[in-house]
């Protein structure tokens, strides 16, 4: 028997075998690409595991002029307390607080009877003086008158030439007392001008224009002249048709205070009403205590809506010489080694990085150094940010 007649009894071998192999490969060519594909997913399943999903948000710059808040204390423009320059009892009292007075309007009147004393006895020492002057000038006149009769008969030798001496002395010393009698009543008639200035001052009488802010005295009370810490206080008054507006300016902002564009005052009491005002002057020198600069704002107040004292808010425009980049105050980590934010590259990895603020303004604090804008950081960063931690940024609007 030949090859070719064995052949039939091993072809139905052969084709299960060769099913077998092609089953084998269908097996393979399927299943290796669905594990390859499992393989796959398993690995993004655990690149996504590993992925921490976090909310991010862009940095932005801040504008290019900037406005702070800041709390003001309202004065009168001007403001003086008066004190009584005379002692004595108060006869009248004409106003009272909140009265509107003009200058030189009367007050108050004091009674001092003592000055009124010493005045009258003043002029009477006048008059006495002026009386005793005449005298003298008339004892002066007869004495000159002798002189001359003596010294003529001293030339015809009538008479010696030291009574002549004597009579002419004589004269000269009645001339010296009419001179002497002449000083006393100036100096006499000085002390009744002073008596008179004094006398005066009972009268009180308004400095300037303005409102009365407080009164300490009424009718009958005794009054002393000075202004020491044991006298007292007659009257405050303060001109109220414009006022000044104190305010203590933070370091961070004393530079550029003084180009301020423009001052905007709002008072709690005044709904709806803006007032504008000026920055008159500053103290050019900062409070070791508070690092804040003592700042004034003169505002105008025709119809006397602001009263002094009046707590007010003022808004400050200046001009930002750089703009820096405003972080969310929810973006801000704040830790032993200073304040950071979690920086998210382009890699997704987490960085931590350390900053340098300026100002605090609310929602958002102004960065300086450390980011720049454009740059993602993580909103409430948790304890699984770590630095060098793979994240999956979720950048909010």
């Amino acid at each position: 028997m030949t090859e070719h007649t064995a052949s039939p009894t091993k072809r139905p071998v052969l084709i299960a075998i060769a099913a077998f192999l092609l089953l084998i490969l269908l097996a393979v060519a399927f299943l290796v690409p669905k594990l390859h594909h499992r393989r796959e997913l398993s690995e993004e399943a655990e690149t996504a595991a590993d992925q921490l999903p976090v909310r991010t948000v862009q940095l932005k710059l801040g504008p290019a002029h900037t406005t702070i808040e800041l709390p003001g204390t309202v004065q009168a423009f001007e403001q003086t307390p008066i004190y009584a320059r005379t002692s004595g009892y108060v006869l009248k009292r004409l106003v009272d607080i909140g009265d509107h007075v003009s200058k030189g309007q009367l007050l108050a009147v004091i009674q001092d009877p003592i000055t009124e004393q010493a005045l009258r006895q003043a002029q009477a020492t006048v008059v006495q003086m002026k009386a005793q002057l005449a005298l003298q000038q008339a004892n002066a006149k007869l004495s000159s008158v002798n002189n001359q009769r003596w010294q003529q008969l001293q030339r015809a030798g009538v008479v010696s030439q030291v009574d002549a001496d004597e009579r002419a002395a004589s004269a000269g010393a009645n001339d010296a007392a009419v001179e002497a009698a002449r000083a006393n009543i100036a100096a006499a008639e000085a002390n009744v001008l002073s008596l008179q200035e004094q006398r005066g001052f009972s009268r009180v009488t308004a400095p300037f224009s303005g409102i009365i802010l407080s009164r300490s005295i009424d009718t009958g009370s005794l009054i002393s002249s000075g202004s020491q810490n044991s006298v007292t206080q007659m009257f405050t008054i303060g001109q109220s048709g414009r006022v000044r507006v104190f305010t203590s300016v933070p370091q961070s902002m004393a530079p550029a205070i003084q180009h301020a564009r423009a001052v905007k005052i709002t008072f709690r009491e005044l709904p709806g009403q803006i007032f504008s005002g000026t920055v008159a002057r500053t103290s050019n020198a900062l409070d070791p205590a508070s690092r804040t600069m003592l700042t004034e704002v003169d505002l105008d107040n025709p119809g006397g809506k602001i009263l002094p004292g009046m707590f007010a808010t003022v808004s400050f425009e200046t001009p930002s010489t750089v703009q820096p980049v405003l972080l969310p105050q929810n973006a801000l980590v704040m830790r032993s080694a200073g304040p950071q934010a979690v920086l998210v590259g382009k890699d997704h990895i987490a960085h931590f990085r350390r900053l340098t603020l300026g100002r605090d303004l609310g929602t958002s604090v102004e960065v300086l150094s450390g980011l720049k804008a454009g740059d993602q950081v993580v909103i409430n960063p948790g304890d699984e940010v770590v630095e060098g931690r793979k994240v999956e940024p979720q950048l909010q609007p």
